[in-house]
């Protein structure tokens, strides 16, 4: 990484890619279309800096490189980081800097500061642009990626998986349907054009799934929609025959996908100059450059805000692979609990290879949502720790067990957390669960008013842990896509206020407050919710209230929770749960023809607490 290092700073420095030397270079996680998985092509900050997590910002200059992330990797980045090179900048913490303020303070007047316009959404640039400017510093585009002339021939090439129809029975909702809710919103308004450059997007909008993100069936692709016309730019060699048929039937013009930039700047030459093109803050800023000032309209992301509402179809798909998934995460438990001290080579690597062949044997199974964290003892307490050859750990009956883990199916993705003890716990641990525990439930079972964003409902999940001064550095709650991301905004619970992110009914979101314990154990429970409407007493505001419906089943370890710390409605409410798990479960698992000591775990771990 060292010697990577240096010849990044001798690029930085030479005229023979830019007119001016480059003080700074800017090294994001993600790729173009703003993944927060990338394909390996894509994995360039990995590449300089060694660091593996999903969500991290490098940063070289002359003197130094520096690398800021938040709190889910702050152990994991000590732990891959050569700190004879790189200083970890923890995000949130005191006296910590974000990007641009450490840009302005550390470096001279008149220094440039460079990065790949396509891997900074339109909005960070300019909030990086405008701080910069204050202490006459210069942001500027870097159109030829420095850490691609480093990788050069080693780069690998982009992934080439094919594209498969989402079939309605799926979907719920035709592209034509789809186009038309797409349609009224750019006519509200009132542009002429939509940029579409999510994946995730681009893949719902057009009911289609790809395989070039790892644990995510989406495709490298970009999409422009005006009232007349639609353009899909995608690898066409991805394409059948038959499925391209399909989409031009549909009006869907098809482009590869590396001319997009060049097509695009094409369409706002050939349209009259009071066209309107639009795209969201969350669009790369290369796109930006393109689109004068006058013409670009930057709105709500209207393909994202539509497909975060789930329609009829997709609800019920997303119940019926939530309980094929907890027949499987149910298997794998009563599994390890049955075969804990027998089998030597029980580790967590070969626990997540079990779990994922007990996923597998169900129907419509596609692959895991995200790579499994399976996770004994301190490791646990790495908020995103993944098992390698290098750190695998015996699964033992001592210490605190947690899985994190989920399923791609064609009916909708699953993302589900237990912890569990397979011997004896400690009070400590049993205190520390249950305290989750309860602002699991305080999250699950709240009612609260329409126009409610995330960050109000945050508390809720925190206030058990909040009472004894313990908490957790991460997110409360992410959406959750159907066949698609297993992180899916707007919507989400944390403690960070985004003032557009309305819960709305229909809405799928992850429920996950945890506790760690660093270098003893890790603790968080995860459940997906639905967004449901729930009358109330009084029904203020004059509208219906909302509330949270379950919709993962798995069992909650009874032998963990310290029932003299729990509320009668909590009892009353992890009770219903559980008789809920069992009956629904019971009759999957009948009708799959499992093993009787199966039902016979199951029966025995929904018992009334």
């Amino acid at each position: 990484m060292t010697c990577r290092l240096t010849q990044l700073r001798q690029l930085m420095k030479s005229k023979e890619y830019f007119h001016e030397i480059i003080h700074a270079y800017i090294v994001p996680t993600t790729d173009p279309h703003r993944n927060e998985y990338v394909a390996d092509r894509f994995k360039r900050r990995e590449f300089i800096s060694n660091f593996t997590g999903s969500n991290g910002t490098a940063v070289i200059t002359q003197n130094e490189a520096l690398l800021w992330t938040d709190g889910r990797y702050f152990v994991q980045a000590e732990k891959e980081l050569d700190f004879n090179s790189w200083k970890l900048m923890k995000e949130g913490t005191k006296d910590v800097l974000s990007i641009s303020n450490w840009l302005s303070r550390n470096l001279e007047k008149n220094s440039f500061i460079g990065c790949d316009p396509q891997l900074i959404s339109i909005n960070e640039w300019e909030e990086w642009k405008k701080t910069l400017e204050q202490t006459d510093k210069h942001l500027i585009p870097i159109h030829e990626n420095l850490i691609d002339i480093l990788w050069n021939k080693q780069r690998p090439d982009l992934p080439n998986n094919s594209i498969w129809k989402y079939e309605i029975q799926f979907a719920g909702l035709t592209i034509t349907e789809k186009l038309e809710k797409v349609r009224s919103k750019m006519n509200e308004y009132q542009v002429n054009h939509l940029i579409v450059h999510r994946t995730d997007d681009v893949a719902w909008l057009f009911n289609l799934r790809g395989g070039d993100i790892p644990y995510n069936p989406v495709f490298l692709s970009f999409a422009i929609v005006s009232f007349d016309y639609v353009k899909l730019f995608v690898d066409l060699n991805k394409l059948s025959d038959e499925l391209k048929e399909d989409l031009q039937n549909e009006n869907i013009h098809l482009y590869p996908y590396d001319s997009f930039y060049e097509q695009l700047k094409q369409d706002v030459q050939n349209q009259e100059k009071s066209q309107k093109f639009c795209t969201s803050l969350l669009c790369n800023h290369a796109v930006e450059t393109i689109i004068p000032k006058n013409q670009l309209i930057l709105q709500d992301d209207i393909v994202y805000d539509l497909k975060s509402v789930k329609n009829l179809c997709e609800i019920q798909g997303m119940k019926l692979a939530h309980i094929k998934d907890g027949v499987a995460l149910c298997s794998y438990l009563h599994w390890l609990e049955e075969n804990i001290g027998k089998i030597d080579n029980l580790t967590e690597c070969s626990g997540a290879d079990k779990l994922r062949s007990f996923r597998s044997q169900q129907s419509n199974y596609l692959y895991d949502s995200f790579e499994t964290i399976s996770a004994i003892g301190k490791n646990g307490a790495i908020i995103h720790y993944k098992p390698t050859e290098e750190s695998d750990t015996k699964i033992d009956s001592n210490q605190l067990y947690l899985v994190d883990s989920g399923g791609q199916y064609k009916e909708g993705t699953t993302d589900v957390t237990r912890t569990i003890h397979l011997g004896e716990p400690t009070q400590f641990e049993k205190e520390c669960f249950t305290r989750v525990l309860k602002g699991f439930i305080g999250l699950a079972a709240c009612l609260f008013p329409p126009n409610t964003i995330g960050a109000r409902l945050d508390s809720f999940a925190r206030r058990a842990l909040w009472d004894v001064g313990l908490d957790y550095r991460h997110g409360t709650g992410h959406g959750v896509g159907c066949c698609l991301n297993v992180h899916e905004g707007p919507q989400s619970i944390g403690t960070r206020i985004r003032s557009d992110n309305y819960l709305l009914p229909g809405m799928i979101l992850s429920d996950e407050p945890g506790f760690y314990c660093e270098d003893k154990f890790g603790i968080r429970i995860e459940n997906c919710v639905l967004v449901v409407k729930q009358k109330s007493k009084y029904g203020f505001y004059n509208d219906d209230w909302l509330t949270f419906e379950q919709l993962t089943m798995v069992p909650i370890q009874r032998k963990l929770i310290e029932r003299d710390l729990l509320t009668e409605d909590e009892i009353i409410y992890i009770n219903k749960y559980h008789q809920n798990v069992y009956e629904i479960l019971s009759e999957e698992m009948k009708n799959q023809h499992v093993e009787p000591s199966l039902l016979e775990w199951l029966e025995k771990n929904t018992q009334p607490i």
